[in-house]
C-alpha cells in the first residue's frame, strides 16, 4: 500500500503537552456538574481558582472555547489574590487551548509570561512546560531552528531533574520535530525512547500521543503497514480517555491507511469533520482535514472502480462529488490564509490547481499555481533566515571559545614568568637557566603562532573560494530560473488559455513544472548526472521554442560512447549559453532556417560541450530592450567564466576552459566548454 503525496505533505503539528505540579488539593471531582456545584459553595478565592482550573482540564479536549473562559477567569482571580501556583496553572491551560483554537501569537505571549513566572517561583516543572510550549508555537510558524532550540533545552532540564513524565513529553515533541524535517530514523528513535518511559508510568493520553507520533513517522516515510497498528492503538487509548481531539487526528490519518476502501475513507473524514466543527474549527489539523476531504474526493473521482462503489453505496453522483471536492479545497485555502499558515496554503493550492485543470478551468489552475510558487518563495526565504540564525549562533560560540583559549595561553605564560622571577631570587645560575628556557619556550610559541597564522590564512583562502563558488552557483540559479523567464512562461500559458488553446497550455504547464522540479533538485548538488542536466536543458529549450511559436529549430546530440547516467556535470553551467544563443542570436532578428545545435562529446582529457547557432552573431548584439522582451545583455557568460576559473582552482589541473567566437562559416556564434572528468569530490 502506497502513501499518498498529499498525506506525505500534511502539516505535522508539534504536540503541546502541559504539565504542572500544583499543591495538593481536596478536589477530586469526576464531572463538570459536581465541580460547578462546588464552585458555588466554596468561600475562598484560592479554592475557586483550583476548581476553575479543574473545570478547564476536564473540558479542554471536548469544549475548548468554554475551557478557555474558565482558565482566563482563574488567571484573573489568582493574579488578584497573588496566588502564584494557581496563576501558573491557569497560564498553562490558556496556552494549550489558544494553540488548539489556532491562536499561536497569543499562545506564545502566554507561555513567555508563564516562563518568567515559573523562573521567579523557582518552579522547574513549570519552566519545562513553558519551554515545550514555546517550541510548539515556533514549529507552528515553520521556525524549525527556534523550535528545536527550546525543545532540546526542555529535554536537558527534564533529564537533569529526573522527571520521567516530562522526559517522555520532551521526547515526543522532539520526535515530531524530526518527522516534520523528514528525518524519520531519528523521529522513530526518540518516540521509542518515550515508549520505554511510558512502561514505567501511567499516562494513557500522553502514551496515545506517542503511538500517534510513531504512526506518523512510519506513514510519512511510506510504510503504511507498520503505521497502521500504532494508529489503531492510539485511537483505542483516545477513546478510552474521551479525548475527542485525539480521535479526530487519528481519523484523519486513517484515511490514507485505508486508501483502497473509499467508503471507509469518507466515513473517517466525516467523523473527523464533525469533531473539529464542534470543538476547534480553526485548529491546523481541522483545516488539513478539510483539504484532505477535497483531495480524497478528487482521487475517488479519477478512479472508476472507487467512483462506482461510492455512487452505488452512498448515492453520491460524480457531479456532486466534484462540487464538494472544490468547495472543500476553497474552504481549506480560505482558512489557511486566515490563520496565515504558509505550508497549508502551498500544499492546498497546488492540489486545487490540479482539480481546476481536471475541470478544464485553466484560468483558476494558473492563478493557484502562481500562488503556490509565491508561497514557496516565502518558505525558502524563511528557511534561509533560520539557517543564517543558526550559523550566527555557531559563530558567536566559536568566538567565545577562541577568546577563552587565548586567555588560557596568556595565563600559562604569566605563570611561567612568576616561576622565573622566583628562581632568580634563589640562585643566579638557576635564574639564567630559566631565562634561556623561557626564551626557548617563547620562540616555540611564536613558531606555533606563526604556523597557526599560516593555517588560518590558508583556511581563509579556502573559505573565500567556497564563498565565491556558492555565489557563482546562486547567480547560475537566478539566470536559469529568473523572475523574467518565469513571468514570460506564465504569461504565455495565460495567452494560450485566453486563446482557448488548451492542449498547448497544458503542455506548457507540464514542461514548466518538470523543468522547475529538475532545476530545484539539481541546484542542491555541486555535481549532477549528465542525463538530468541534459533533460533540463532540453526542457528549457522546448519552452523557449514554444514561447516564440517555434521561430527556430534545435537539436541535442550526445556522443554514444558517453554514459550519461554516470557522467557528472556542474549544474546550470551550459544553460546560459543556450539562453544567450536564443535571446541574443535567433530571436532578435528572426529569419527562416534559424537553428540551435547543442552537442556533448568525448575529449582527450574529459568532455566537450558545444553550443552553435546561425543567428545574429557576436558583432550584432542588441544594445536596447526589444519588444520580444530580450535582455539588454547576458550576465550568464561572466558567470560561466567565473565558474570555470573556480573549477580549475579547485582541481588544480586547469583542464576546464570556455571560448565563444563567431561561426567559421556564415552568421552566428560558436561556443565551447571543456571540462575534466569529475570524480564527485569537487564542491
Amino acid at each position: 500500500m502506497k502513501v499518498s503525496k498529499f498525506l506525505k505533505g500534511k502539516i505535522i503539528i508539534l504536540l503541546v503537552i502541559f504539565v504542572f505540579t500544583a499543591e495538593s488539593s481536596v478536589i477530586y471531582a469526576q464531572d463538570t456538574t459536581t465541580l460547578q456545584k462546588q464552585l458555588l459553595l466554596v468561600k475562598t478565592d484560592t479554592a475557586r481558582v483550583k476548581i476553575l482550573n479543574e473545570l478547564c482540564n476536564l473540558l479542554e479536549n471536548t469544549n475548548p472555547n468554554r475551557a478557555l473562559k474558565y482558565a482566563e477567569t482563574a488567571y484573573k482571580l489568582a493574579k488578584k489574590e497573588k496566588y502564584k501556583k494557581g496563576e501558573a496553572r491557569a497560564l498553562i491551560n490558556m496556552g494549550a487551548i489558544q494553540m488548539y483554537l489556532g491562536e499561536p501569537k497569543k499562545a506564545l505571549k502566554t507561555n513567555q509570561s508563564l516562563y518568567q513566572l515559573c523562573k521567579l517561583m523557582g518552579d522547574n516543572v513549570g519552566m519545562i512546560s513553558s519551554l515545550n510550549n514555546i517550541a510548539a508555537v515556533y514549529q507552528r510558524d515553520s521556525k524549525s531552528t527556534e523550535a528545536a532550540k527550546y525543545a532540546f533545552i526542555a529535554l536537558q532540564t527534564a533529564e537533569k531533574h529526573k522527571d520521567n513524565s516530562l522526559i517522555a513529553i520532551c521526547l515526543i515533541n522532539i520526535s515530531t520535530l524530526f518527522t516534520q524535517q523528514r528525518d524519520f530514523e531519528k523521529a522513530i528513535a526518540y518516540a521509542k525512547k518515550a515508549q520505554l518511559v511510558f512502561k514505567k508510568i501511567n499516562e494513557p493520553e500522553n502514551e496515545a500521543k506517542n503511538l500517534e507520533v510513531l504512526g506518523n513517522a512510519y506513514a510519512f516515510n511510506g510504510n503504511i503497514e507498520k503505521a497502521k497498528p500504532y494508529y489503531l492503538a492510539a485511537l483505542k487509548l483516545y477513546q478510552q480517555t474521551g479525548n475527542e481531539m485525539g480521535n479526530a487526528v487519528i481519523y484523519t490519518q486513517l484515511v490514507d491507511i485505508f486508501s483502497d476502501e473509499p467508503l471507509k475513507q469518507i466515513e473517517y473524514l466525516q467523523k473527523a469533520k464533525l469533531i473539529w466543527e464542534k470543538i476547534a474549527p480553526n485548529h491546523i489539523n481541522a483545516i488539513a482535514n478539510t483539504g484532505n476531504y477535497g483531495y480524497t474526493l478528487f482521487q475517488i473521482l479519477k478512479d472508476p472502480d472507487k467512483l462506482k462503489i461510492v455512487e452505488g453505496k452512498l448515492g453520491l453522483s460524480k457531479k456532486q462529488m466534484l462540487i464538494d471536492a472544490e468547495n472543500y479545497f476553497k474552504k481549506g485555502i480560505k482558512l489557511s490564509k486566515k490563520i496565515g499558515h504558509t505550508e497549508l496554503i502551498s500544499m492546498l493550492t497546488i492540489e486545487y490547481a490540479k482539480l481546476c485543470e481536471y475541470k478544464r478551468n485553466y484560468k483558476d489552475a494558473l492563478s493557484n499555481i502562481k500562488l503556490h510558487y509565491q508561497v514557496q518563495d516565502s518558505l525558502y526565504s524563511q528557511s534561509n533566515k533560520n539557517k543564517i540564525a543558526e550559523l550566527e549562533a555557531q559563530f558567536a560560540f566559536q568566538k567565545k571559545e577562541d577568546k577563552y583559549k587565548q586567555q588560557q595561553a596568556l595565563s600559562k605564560i604569566k605563570t611561567q614568568q612568576i616561576y622565573l622571577y622566583a628562581g632568580l631570587a634563589i640562585i643566579v645560575v638557576i635564574a639564567i637557566f630559566l631565562y634561556f628556557l623561557n626564551r626557548y619556550r617563547i620562540g616555540q610559541l611564536r613558531l606555533k603562532n606563526k604556523l597557526q597564522k599560516r593555517d588560518a590564512e590558508e583556511q581563509a583562502k579556502e573559505l573565500l573560494h567556497q564563498s565565491k563558488l556558492l555565489e557563482s552557483e546562486l547567480k547560475a540559479i537566478r539566470s536559469q530560473m529568473n523572475p523574467h523567464f518565469i513571468f514570460n512562461v506564465l504569461n504565455s500559458i495565460e495567452a494560450y488559455i485566453i486563446d482557448n488553446d488548451k492542449y498547448t497550455a497544458s503542455r506548457l504547464i507540464q514542461k514548466f513544472a518538470a523543468l522547475s522540479r529538475l532545476i530545484l533538485e539539481n541546484s542542491t548538488r555541486s555535481l549532477v548526472t549528465a542525463d538530468r542536466e541534459w533533460k533540463a536543458l532540453k526542457l528549457y529549450t522546448e519552452l523557449e521554442a514554444m514561447r516564440y511559436n517555434n521561430a527556430f529549430s534545435f537539436n541535442f546530440e550526445a556522443d554514444e560512447s558517453l554514459h550519461l547516467t554516470t557522467l557528472l556535470l556542474p549544474p546550470m553551467l551550459i544553460q546560459p549559453l543556450i539562453e544567450n544563443a536564443i535571446l541574443h542570436g535567433l530571436i532578435v532578428n528572426p529569419k527562416p532556417g534559424a537553428h540551435l545545435e547543442v552537442q556533448l562529446k568525448k575529449h582527450e582529457q574529459g568532455i566537450c560541450i558545444t553550443v552553435e547557432d546561425n543567428g545574429n552573431g557576436l558583432e550584432h548584439q542588441p544594445v536596447t530592450r526589444t519588444k520580444t522582451g530580450v535582455k539588454e545583455k547576458s550576465m550568464g557568460l561572466a558567470s560561466i567564466k567565473e565558474r570555470i576559473a573556480m573549477i580549475n582552482a579547485q582541481t588544480n589541473n586547469y583542464l576546464a576552459s570556455f571560448k565563444i567566437m563567431p561561426r567559421a562559416e556564415g552568421d552566428g556564434t560558436f561556443a565551447t566548454i571543456h571540462l575534466p572528468n569529475f570524480d564527485g569530490t569537487v564542491v
